[in-house]
């Protein structure tokens, strides 16, 4: 069963469809949309979920707020994704009161406003964890808690705030449609220089500043996350052969210390390895992007209404696809890396399963 048949979709296929035509176009079309609806049912459910285990598990520790602003945001992604879907479906409503193009502004914009915001939250929590790799005894008091949630605040605030130009620049109003012979709601065209130069400027922002900034960024906190996890193993090792002497000649004090110590440092190993699992995944992600950016950038045409329209219309549903899967994935890290968050969420499980089974019992 298809979700969208071969229909008058004027605003992607242009002149010629370039490397995608006819009826391969529809077909493979409806296979991204069904793993964009998949991936997006189950990153919402996977990151709500996210949030309500951290909020049991507490923020006592600074990493938790991160890896909470970091599931709100994959959260807003997932939601987008589901919205832009719908824009796709929106040629198979027949006498439709709005057009595809609104949903640059509930849909596209702030599915790619979601996105940088997880990547400036996962380049945050790269840098933080290197730094408590590499200056153990300061960084707990650079990171402390309010800070953590003050820079939750500025990320979110800095991908955000470029949105009321957003809003101006695909100003929604009602417009005549030809094909429906009727007013339907639309975006209007918008011949202000200072609107269009102010949008210029936010996409060089959003699309070439952020991403390019955060990819380097995690790319070299990961690498040196890594370099520094081996040299603190070969560290660790030793002073366990240390603590394996001293047990032995009968310094039990010191025996004691070692193994608390050695505990402390197990915990935060198991943290840094979390870390660069996300770090990494985030890192794989981002390759189509740059990819489908370059390709928009270099060949004429790829673009809506351009040659290759049916190329850049699959190429941007899958990139959607990746982002959601993306944001969907890192609870699986969470749950095998981290014995803490895996209690917490058998637990919320758990109780969620048995509320309905206690009302029937009273």
């Amino acid at each position: 069963m298809y979700l969208v048949k071969n229909v008058n979709m004027t605003w992607d296929i242009g002149s010629s469809p370039g490397l995608i035509n006819g009826p391969l176009f529809w077909q493979v079309l409806n296979v991204v949309l069904t793993l964009d609806i998949l991936a997006a049912v189950f990153a919402t459910a996977a990151n709500i979920l996210t949030v309500i285990v951290y909020r049991r598990v507490g923020y006592a520790e600074s990493i938790n707020i991160s890896l909470s602003a970091l599931a709100i945001s994959d959260l807003g992604v997932a939601v987008t994704t589901i919205i832009c879907v719908l824009a796709m479906l929106l040629p198979t409503v027949p006498n439709a009161p709005f057009t595809y193009e609104i949903f640059a502004n509930l849909g596209a914009y702030p599915h790619m406003f979601f996105t940088r915001a997880s990547a400036l939250i996962t380049a945050y929590i790269s840098v933080e964890r290197y730094l408590c790799v590499f200056l153990p005894l300061r960084v707990k008091g650079i990171f402390t808690t309010n800070r953590t949630l003050a820079a939750m605040i500025v990320i979110f605030f800095l991908t955000f705030s470029p949105i009321a130009v957003t809003l101006l620049s695909y100003p929604l109003g009602w417009s005549f449609s030809p094909e429906q012979n009727r007013t339907v709601l639309a975006v209007l065209p918008v011949d202000d220089s200072i609107i269009l130069t102010s949008w210029y400027i936010i996409q060089v922002y959003i699309a070439l500043f952020l991403p390019v900034s955060t990819f380097v960024t995690v790319s070299f906190s990961t690498v040196f996350l890594t370099t520094s996890l081996r040299r603190s193993q070969v560290w660790r090792d030793a002073n366990r052969s240390t603590a394996i002497i001293g047990k032995n000649n009968g310094n039990n004090t010191a025996s004691s210390i070692n193994t608390r110590q050695a505990a402390t440092n197990s915990k935060e190993k198991k943290a840094v390895k979390m870390v660069v699992a996300i770090a990494t995944i985030f890192i794989i992600a981002s390759i189509p992007s740059s990819g489908h950016m370059i390709a928009v950038m270099t060949i004429p045409g790829f673009t809506i209404g351009g040659r290759f329209a049916h190329s850049f219309s699959i190429s941007g549903m899958m990139l959607l696809f990746v982002d959601t899967l993306n944001c969907g994935g890192n609870v699986i890290i969470y749950l095998f890396m981290s014995s803490r968050f895996k209690q917490a969420t058998f637990n919320v499980l758990c109780e969620k399963s048995l509320v309905p089974h206690n009302r029937r019992r009273k």
